[in-house]
């Protein structure tokens, strides 16, 4: 039996993992379910972002995008922005998450991609439906 691969396709984007270092788990600390109390795993989010040659590229590319990164892994915590950080800097960033790059991004799926706006809502929703 011949087993046939299905078709990669490269994405014309590059991926940050964005994990939520220490700060960060302190600050969502007040928002926890109790589930997460019990195991308090920080997880990591995957943002596209545009292609890089190298990492200072990367690193600047993140500096221009950071304040949407931010904002919503706030927002999927504590959906009241007066209670967020006051400033939100790159340097403040880069204490509250560690990042690591990926260059390759590769489509596995075999259909096609679809993109559409993210409803914070539902998000929020989502998040309590799985609390």
């Amino acid at each position: 039996m011949t087993v046939v691969d299905p078709p990669m396709t490269v994405v014309n984007r590059c991926a940050v993992a964005v994990t939520p270092r220490q700060p960060m788990v302190d600050w969502t600390r007040p928002f926890w379910t109790p589930q997460e109390r019990a195991n308090p795993v920080p997880e990591s989010s995957l943002y596209l972002i545009p292609t890089y040659d190298d990492e200072a590229q990367a690193l600047s590319c993140l500096q221009a995008c950071h304040g949407a990164i931010f904002a919503a892994e706030l927002s999927l915590w504590c959906r009241d922005q007066e209670l967020w950080p006051r400033s939100r800097s790159f340097e403040l960033f880069l204490e509250w998450f560690s990042l690591q790059f990926h260059h390759l991004v590769e489509d596995l799926g075999q259909e096609p991609l679809c993109c559409q706006a993210s409803d914070s809502q539902l998000e929020h929703q989502l998040r309590d439906a799985l609390s």
